[in-house]
Order: C-alpha cells, then sequence, then structure tokens
C-alpha cells in the first residue's frame, strides 16, 4: 500500500482519511479513499475491488504519476474521472450528527446505504464532529438522489461557508495548505484525523513516521489562527477562532509568510502562514512559543502576553503593513497532545468510541420505535 492508512481494515466498510507520503516521509497529498459503489456497473467483486481517491483536483496528474510508478506488474487500472463523473458533498448539523453516519463507525450495523446504491462516503474524522463525506455519481443536485432530509437535513450552501468551518476547526485541505513534499503527517495532524494508522504494515514514508511517533516529539503542528490589529479586540481565552464578516478589510497574509514575535529579536520564526479567509485561517505552529502546550516537561518560551505578528510587503512609498496573529489550540488536538497520542490515549479512545456508537444506536433505535407507535 501506498498510502499511510489501511483500506483493507476488515470492519472498513467506508472510506476513509489518508496521505501519499514520499521516500523522505513528506506529504504528496491528502487524499479520502472510498470503496468503489457497486451499482455503477464496474466488475468489480470482493476479491477485485475498486476505490475512488479524492484528492486536491491540481494534484490529479502527479497522484497519477506517482502511483504509476509504484504499479510495477500489477493487475492495477488508473484513470482520472472525468469533470462531472462525481461530486463530492460535505454534510454536516451544526446539532447533531446526520444520522446516516452512525451506521458506518465498524459497528455490527450495516449502512444505511444499501450495497447496490450509488452513493459513497465516509464519517470526516479530521475534527470531532465535523460531519460527513458524500460522493455522489454525476453534477446532478444532492436532492437528485437523497430526496428524504431524514436521511442528509439542510440545505446547500457557498464552498466559502465549508472553507470557513474547516479553517475554524484547523483542518487544513490540499496542497496550498499542505505543502507538497514539505509538510510532515504529524505536523498536519494526520495522527489526529485518523489518517495514519500505526499497526498496517509497509508504505511509502513508513520510516519517519513511525520513528517519530514513537521515539520523537512533534514540535510543530497545523492550528487555526485569529487575525487582528492594532484597533481589533482578541479573546484571551477560546476554543476556537471567531470569523467577523465585518472583517473582510483585513489584509490576508500570502500563504508561506512567516510568523515572528512582536517586538521580539529576529531569529526563529514562531511558525508560517498557510492561508486564510477574512479575519481567520491556518498556520503551522511552534507549539512552545505560540501556545501553553509543554511537549518535554523544560521551560518554554510561551508567554500569554507576548503578541506575534504577520508582515506585509510594503507599498511603493508607504511602510510595511502588520497584521497581528493568535494560535488557537482545539481542545480535541490539546487533549490528544497531552494524553500523549494514539500511544497513551488509543484504550481510552476505543473506550469513548464505543460508548459513542451505543449512544448513536440507542439513540436512532428509539426514534424507530417512537415512529412505529405513531
Amino acid at each position: 500500500m501506498l498510502v499511510t492508512n489501511d483500506q483493507n481494515r476488515a470492519v472498513r466498510r467506508t472510506g476513509s482519511y489518508t496521505a501519499f507520503l514520499n521516500s523522505q516521509g513528506r506529504v504528496l497529498n491528502d487524499a479520502f479513499i472510498y470503496p468503489f459503489p457497486k451499482s455503477d456497473g464496474n466488475n468489480t467483486t470482493s476479491d477485485d475491488p475498486g476505490w475512488i481517491i479524492e484528492v486536491d483536483k491540481t494534484e490529479v496528474t502527479s497522484l497519477l504519476k506517482h502511483l504509476k510508478r509504484h504499479k510495477l506488474r500489477a493487475k492495477l487500472k488508473l484513470r482520472a474521472l472525468d469533470d462531472g463523473e462525481r461530486t463530492v458533498w460535505s454534510s454536516w448539523n451544526d446539532h447533531s450528527e446526520p444520522k446516516w453516519a452512525a451506521y458506518n463507525l465498524g459497528s455490527g450495523s450495516t449502512s444505511s446505504f444499501s450495497p447496490s446504491a450509488s452513493i459513497t462516503g465516509c464519517i470526516d474524522t479530521r475534527a470531532p464532529g465535523f460531519g460527513s463525506r458524500l460522493i455522489t455519481p454525476g453534477s446532478e443536485d444532492l436532492r437528485a438522489h437523497l430526496p428524504d432530509e431524514a436521511q442528509i437535513a439542510g440545505s446547500e450552501v457557498e464552498l466559502d461557508t465549508y472553507t470557513i468551518r474547516r479553517m475554524l476547526h484547523g483542518i487544513a485541505e490540499g496542497q496550498r495548505e499542505i505543502v507538497r513534499e514539505s509538510a510532515l503527517p504529524l505536523e498536519c495532524n494526520l495522527d489526529m484525523m485518523r489518517g495514519v494508522d500505526f499497526r498496517k504494515g509497509c508504505y511509502v514514508g513508513q520510516e519517519l513516521t513511525i520513528r517519530t511517533h514513537h521515539t520523537g516529539v512533534v514540535r510543530k503542528r497545523i492550528l487555526p489562527v485569529q487575525l487582528y490589529n492594532d484597533a481589533q479586540d482578541v479573546a484571551a481565552t477560546t476554543d476556537m477562532p471567531v470569523y467577523n464578516p465585518s472583517s473582510s478589510t483585513l489584509p490576508v497574509p500570502p500563504s508561506g509568510s512567516n510568523i515572528s514575535r512582536v517586538g521580539g529579536r529576529k531569529g526563529r520564526s514562531a511558525g508560517k502562514f498557510l492561508g486564510g479567509i477574512g479575519n481567520i485561517g491556518l498556520a503551522n505552529c511552534r507549539l512552545e512559543m505560540m501556545t501553553d502546550i509543554n511537549l518535554t516537561g523544560d521551560g518554554t518560551q510561551y508567554n500569554p502576553e507576548h503578541e506575534f505578528k504577520l508582515s506585509l510587503d510594503a507599498v511603493e512609498g508607504e511602510s510595511a503593513a502588520e497584521v497581528k496573529v493568535k494560535a488557537i489550540l482545539p481542545p480535541w488536538l490539546k487533549e490528544y497532545i497531552l494524553f500523549g497520542g494514539v500511544r497513551k490515549s488509543a484504550s481510552v479512545a476505543d473506550n469513548r468510541e464505543d460508548q459513542r456508537i451505543k449512544d448513536f444506536l440507542g439513540q436512532l433505535e428509539g426514534e424507530v420505535a417512537q415512529s412505529r407507535n405513531e
């Protein structure tokens, strides 16, 4: 296998989040991989499965070259999907998780999508409660495939709404934010996002990833950040950035800009800005400089009074502008780091997941019983 996750696990009946790495353990592409729907007329069987790979559209050609390079003599057919052949949807509910997602958590229940369904998907595990990912055939509206709002409630929104929500949760996506052949999977939080299976066999780039996991310290991670200036206040403590549409006049720094401490001496960068929209964004931050996380038990450089900035290119005749930036450490990521990641919290996470599955299924059984009584 060429990916960090294990697509062949016995409990895997839906898609999953993963990544392709190079031999140095750097990310080539982040991706979702889904089992190919059986109703598409393809000739796949249980012994000859098919897969759909969802990847940054601008990276399709590069990924195909990478796959063909490692194909060797494997009886594997590869092709890029045509425009309009498939549509990707992100579904979420601000109050409760979509009902269909509860059936795809590796429990004994079957998926609410029948084996002959033309739809495939998965729970989006990149952040707790982030929702679900759906792949539908053609370019029709989602309601053409799921007219029953009991399965997927709500209405379609603009792509910017999804992007804002993704950045608020600290999720980087695509090679504009997860820089190709530069980003490390654990710095991109792939371990917390269940994008790396540390129990699977060999894959390209495994050596550095597994060594860092077992013996190293991940000193930088991608975090959501709040952008502001001297005329704006930023909350001292918050679990998530606050998006303000009226802050559209705030200049968004270019991707790759270095973060430095306000009033500090020139030295090691505190992080690197990856991208943003309005007054929020994502940055690869040094945890012991920009957050109160202590990774080694020794002293850190963090001081709650310190502020950090991004310098913008100067316009002719004007001095260089600056935008201040505050890193926000989401509670689920902080808990993951403090627990020691997968090594120490696996059993705790498994117990929580088991209870979560039971709670969801119990809720659904209650709703079904209530509907029958009505």
